[in-house]
Parts: structure tokens; C-alpha cells; sequence
């Protein structure tokens, strides 16, 4: 079903999404979800399954969840706007806000101290602590000083490796309440869920969800049963927030729409730079399984973690940015394609139910449906004109052209006068070179400096390279030019 007022999406991408979600509650992998699909302008398709509570009402797109771990990102997001305000640098350790830390005993003598960018990334060194840490949301501030009094262990050494942490993200939710001088809780409320309009999200079962607060369940004895909500506290920094299928999917276009860098005014309530930092690469996550065909559900060639956010290179489509969520009753998770903004995230009201799968290939099939693999290039207008003068010197040599065009280390590289003869061989072997009405289309190109296309003669055809400097203006630092077979 649709939301009211939404728009719709015909064709076979909703249709294989829907089976896919509709799938986990008939298979019994949860009593009810609901999920949506995304673009830039909003909601487009929107569904719900099976119960919100047992018995109950089907929940859609109004129907608040617990979002579990996708929390971090909006923990990671309030770090940010620290950091753009100067309240936090990522590079302190984080003793100098949570002065309790400090007393934590590192692995090695030669550690470094635990830094805001470590945990942010998950590279603190500190081990992963699901189920655990699902269990400790309302922990009061007294008792984690306590906690850190008594000691944490680490399995590596901070900043050298990849090990999912709650804990990392609790300390960070006690780095923002001293660098805001507010709760935590208070802070992404007033900063975040305010300024975006996310009316429907925060930190108890008091959201007001138009469609009311799904129950969570945990599967015994091939029953459903109903898990109690726990309230915020310390930890609630790394899974406590309840939220709607149409709240997230304003907050996964806002954090889309970062992209693509440009000009002109950026809107808080955090910079768009700041945004795309937090979808970027920070620590690499090693592969627990080899990467497959694309469409078998195989976790991609690379995976990484941002700053709240897990970044994955889909070999077909580039970066995919997204998290998954579990918490005692729930699962969740969002998922969305930078570049083209499309995205779909599936919220469940079973313990650690994410969706992840079903998402994934629900993605997949909405990026095949409405996207191309790779958008073109948008090229220097000096790499067009590059493109040109070496055309020139194609059909005739002119040493005035090259000069103008051709940066110093092409003649290094490989003297004019060798060069001039190849090319004018080739040219013979080829031509005469024809002069169409319009240019060859570009083949590949890698940057906004970067140009492969063919130059077509009575005989042949060749193939043409180049590569633009650093300089500005720009000149030609490569040139290939071979004969087509």
C-alpha cells in the first residue's frame, strides 16, 4: 500500500521490492514491517506487512519502530556539527571530554590514546560488543564513570584496525554532552530532529507517530513474543532512537544530498562537507566472505566505515552508503546510492530482523530500473579544447599547437620529434584522416581531465588519450595515440 500523498513508482522494481519485504513476514523472519523507496524529491513507493503489534494493525510509512544502530548516524552527524563549531576536534583523545576515560589502560605500552575520530570510525581498538551493549540503553552517567572505572579491554590497538563498537558510540554520545553542555538526548533533538522536520522521531514511545509505536518482538518456541522498551540513557547514543518510514527517508535524502559537491548555499544543520565526510571510507572493514556476482546477495568488493555509516563499492553502481539496526525487538535498515539519490530503507519489529538482504537486492533492482551505471563526465572545457588541438595535430603537425598545448614533461617523456614521427605514421597507416561534421563521442572518461575517443580515416581508425595537469590553465601531460585493429 501507498502512503496518502504519495507519489508512485509503476514497474517491476516495486513490484520485486515488495515481494522481497512481504517474503520476511511470510517466512516468519518478523511479525510486520514497513518499508519505502527514496529519490531526491521524497517518498516514492511505500509498503507495510503483516502485524505492528500481534494482531494488531498492519504498519506503513507512519508507524514508528526502534531504528537500533542507525542511531549512530545521527550520534556521528552531532559530533560533526561539533566539529564544524570548533567544540571538537576529531584528533583529541577522548579523555579530554570524558575525563573518566582516562583512566581506561590501554593494550600496549605504546599505544596511542583513543581518539573522537577513532570511535567515530570504529577503529578505538575496543571489542564488538553486540548483544551486550543492546541490553545497557538506560545505564545512567554514574554508572558508566563506574564502568570505565573498572576497566574496558581492548582486542587491538587503537587506530589500527576495524572492530564494531557500541561502547565507542556511548562514549561518544558523553563527548557531546560535554562539548554542548546539553543531554545527548537534548542535543540531537534541538540540532537535528527539529531542524529537519523529522516529527515523528526521538528517544521514547512518546513520538508522535501518526500510526502509533510498532511492539517489539523475539521469537521462543516458534511463538512471537513482545519485548519490553527500555529508556534512554548513556547508551542511547548508539541505538535508542524510535523513528518512521517517512521521517528516515527525509533524513537519508538529506545525507544524500550532500552529493554532489558544488557551489552556492549550504544549509545546516550541518555542512554539506561535513555530510559527505561522514559517507566516506574512514577505516576498512575486512571481508568475511569473497565478493560474488552482484545479484547473489555476497557482500561487495569493498566495505568500509565512515563516520555512523558503513560504505560499500557495489561493483556496478559505485558507493552505496548504508547501516542496519538491532535492538531487542527490533531490526532496521537504509541504504541509498549518493550519486542518483535512490535509496530504501525497512523497518521490523523482530529482534535483529535488518532487512539487509532483501534491501540490498531491493536497491539493486531500483537503481537497474531508474539509473544508469555511470553518469557521463562532465569534462574541463579545456580537456574539449585539448581534445581538439591534438585533432589538429593529427591531420597536421604544428609545432605552435604543440607548444601551446603540451606540458613540460611530454617532451621528457618522449622527444617531439619522436613523437611527431609515430603520430604522422599512424596517420599514414589510417588515413586520409575524414573530418566529420561532429566529433566522435568520448569512450571512457576517468576525471574532468581525462579523454578517450577515436579519429576515424578511409583505412581505419585511431584511438586518442589524453591526460590534463594540475596547472591552471591546464595543459596535456599524456597523449596515446594507437592504431585501432
Amino acid at each position: 500500500m501507498t502512503a496518502v500523498g504519495q507519489r508512485t513508482e509503476s514497474g517491476g522494481a516495486v513490484e520485486e521490492a515488495d515481494a522481497l519485504f512481504r517474503a520476511l513476514v511470510d517466512d516468519g523472519d518478523a511479525p510486520g514491517l514497513a518499508y519505502g523507496i527514496v529519490d531526491r524529491a521524497g517518498l516514492v513507493h511505500t509498503a507495510g506487512h503483516g502485524a505492528a503489534h500481534l494482531d494488531g494493525p498492519r504498519p506503513d510509512a507512519a508507524t514508528a519502530f526502534r531504528i537500533a544502530s542507525m542511531t549512530k548516524s545521527f550520534t556521528a552527524a552531532s559530533i560533526m556539527i561539533l566539529a564544524d563549531e570548533g567544540a571538537v576536534r576529531l584528533d583529541d583523545p577522548v579523555s579530554r571530554y570524558v575525563p573518566a576515560f582516562g583512566a581506561v589502560r590501554l593494550p600496549t605500552t605504546d599505544s596511542p590514546q583513543v581518539t573522537v575520530g577513532m570511535l567515530l570510525s570504529m577503529s578505538g581498538g575496543l571489542p564488538t560488543d553486540d548483544p551486550w551493549a543492546d541490553r545497557q540503553e538506560s545505564m545512567s552517567r554514574e554508572e558508566f564513570a563506574r564502568l570505565l572505572a573498572e576497566g574496558v579491554r581492548f582486542v587491538g590497538v587503537p587506530g589500527t584496525g576495524f572492530e564494531y563498537s557500541n561502547l565507542g558510540y556511548a562514549v561518544l554520545g558523553q563527548v557531546v554532552e560535554a562539548a554542548s553542555g546539553a543531554s545527548y538526548q537534548e542535543f540531537v533533538e534541538r540540532r537535528l530532529i527539529r531542524p529537519l522536520g523529522l516529527t515523528a522521531t526521538g528517544f521514547d514511545t512518546s513520538v508522535a507517530a501518526r500510526s502509533g509505536v510498532a511492539t517489539g518482538h523475539s521469537r521462543l518456541d516458534g511463538r512471537w513474543h513482545p519485548e519490553e522498551f527500555s529508556g534512554p540513557g548513556v547508551f542511547s547514543a548508539i541505538g535508542g532512537l524510535f523513528s518512521t518510514v517517512e521521517d528516515l527517508a527525509r533524513w537519508m535524502r538529506w545525507l544524500a544530498g550532500a552529493f554532489p559537491a558544488r557551489d552556492g548555499a549550504d544549509g545546516g544543520p550541518l555542512r554539506r562537507a561535513s555530510r559527505r565526510a561522514m559517507q566516506q571510507v574512514h577505516r576498512a572493514v575486512p571481508p568475511t566472505r569473497p565478493a560474488g556476482n552482484p545479484g547473489d546477495g555476497a557482500m561487495p568488493v569493498t566495505v568500509g566505515y565512515g563516520y555512523g555509516l558503513m560504505i560499500q563499492e557495489d561493483p556496478v553502481w559505485g558507493p552505496v552508503v548504508a547501516h542496519s539496526g538491532g535492538y531487542p525487538g527490533f531490526g532496521s535498515h537504509m541504504r541509498w546510492h549518493p550519486r542518483t539519490g535512490l535509496g530504501v530503507v525497512v523497518l521490523t519489529n523482530a529482534r535483529y530482523a535488518t532487512g539487509r538482504v532483501a534491501a540490498a537486492a531491493a536497491l539493486r533492482a531500483v537503481l537497474a530500473d531508474r539509473a544508469d551505471p555511470q553518469d557521463p563526465v562532465a569534462l574541463w572545457p579545456e580537456t574539449a579544447e585539448a581534445r581538439a588541438a591534438v585533432e589538429r595535430l593529427l591531420r597536421e603537425w604544428d609545432p605552435a599547437v604543440a607548444a601551446a598545448w603540451f606540458a613540460g614533461n611530454v617532451d621528457l617523456d618522449l622527444g617531439l620529434g619522436h613523437r611527431r614521427a609515430a603520430i604522422e605514421r599512424l596517420a599514414g597507416e589510417v588515413g586520409p584522416l575524414l573530418d566529420p561534421a561532429a566529433p566522435e563521442e568520448i569512450i571512457r572518461s576517468d576525471s574532468p581531465a581525462h579523454a578517450v575517443w577515436e579519429v576515424r580515416g578511409e583505412r581505419g581508425m585511431l584511438r586518442c588519450e589524453i591526460r590534463l595537469n594540475p596547472q591552471d590553465p591546464p595543459r596535456i601531460q599524456t597523449l596515446t595515440v594507437t592504431r585501432e585493429s
